[in-house]
């Protein structure tokens, strides 16, 4: 079958795509104070994640907080209590491919946790009254939006079904003419 190009079309077909990305590592070191002198740390954790972002220009603003945790000993280690501090974070992350010709008002944020808060060492400060807590994470976005795509279309003879299995493929059959 021979198809001259004006056989040849063309269709605006809008999707919804990934119109930017990026990602962040990021390690932060927080202060917590507990109620009493620790003597020693038994322990330190992370919970309670929780954020928000949004999109700002060409980068990706992500608001969140999460609750650090730190088990110690005081009173000599005759005694031991958690120290509960929640903390707060600001990270701009970049954004790479950003497709500008994506519908404005269509596109969204999404965050993935691509590593979770976690603590990586709690020690205690000079004077000992503080623990100081060294956290890793890592964020990763998208931004999904409308975007249109343009797709060559041609107007195909109908054929048999068996006609279209027996041969390897439909579309090296197709010689386009100027």
């Amino acid at each position: 079958m021979v198809l001259s190009s004006k056989d040849l079309g063309y269709r605006e077909i809008m999707a919804s795509a990934v119109c930017g990305r990026g990602s962040k590592y990021a390690q932060t070191t927080y202060t917590v104070r507990p109620t009493h002198r620790p003597s020693t740390i038994g322990g330190c954790w992370v919970m309670n994640h929780i954020y928000e972002a949004e999109l700002i220009g060409d980068y990706v603003e992500v608001h969140g907080r999460f609750d650090v945790n730190v088990w110690y000993s005081y009173n000599n280690n005759s005694d031991t209590a958690v120290a509960k501090e929640t903390v707060t974070y600001v990270e701009q992350i970049a954004l790479h491919d950003l497709d500008t010709d994506c519908v404005r008002d269509t596109r969204e944020v999404e965050v993935r946790v691509l590593q979770n808060p976690n603590c990586l060492d709690a020690t205690l400060t000079g004077n000992g009254s503080e623990v100081l807590v060294r956290v890793e994470k890592e964020l990763g976005v998208e931004i999904i939006g409308k975007t249109k795509l343009c797709v060559v279309t041609a107007e195909l003879v109908e054929k048999k079904d068996e006609d279209f299995f027996e041969e390897e493929s439909v579309l090296e059959e197709v010689e386009i003419e100027d």
